[in-house]
């Protein structure tokens, strides 16, 4: 059984029962809201869907919900080395504190591009 969403065509997943292709849609429909910031409402279930039924024995709409709790649970971010330059004087402060560089850098990221 083929899954797709209207509003996402990047979310395509297929499952041999309904319950896996409820449970895969659910997966691949979180994978296209991971990183989102802005997103459509969501898609009205349609009446009177009309099936080629040289192509489809069945086909039927069932309504998924997704929270971003889930999306940010179910969604391993990579991360990447990056090798940068700062004045020595806040280097010696920030070691003295034990600041992660790592953290401080992502926090000032996400807020610089409001993510």
């Amino acid at each position: 059984m083929k899954v797709s969403f209207a509003n996402f065509p990047e979310a395509i997943t297929f499952g041999e029962t309904p319950a896996d292709a409820y449970k895969y849609g659910k997966e691949a429909l979180i994978l296209a809201l991971d990183g989102k910031t802005n997103f459509p409402g969501p898609a009205k279930l349609r009446n009177n869907v009309e099936i080629d039924s040289q192509k489809y024995d069945d086909v039927f709409q069932l309504p998924f919900e997704v929270s971003k709790s889930e999306i940010k649970g179910s969604v391993k971010y990579e991360t990447v080395k990056k090798n940068t330059t700062i004045p020595k004087y806040l280097a010696d402060e920030a070691a003295k504190r034990n600041i992660n560089f790592s953290q401080i850098l992502t926090e000032a990221l996400k807020e610089k591009l409001e993510v």
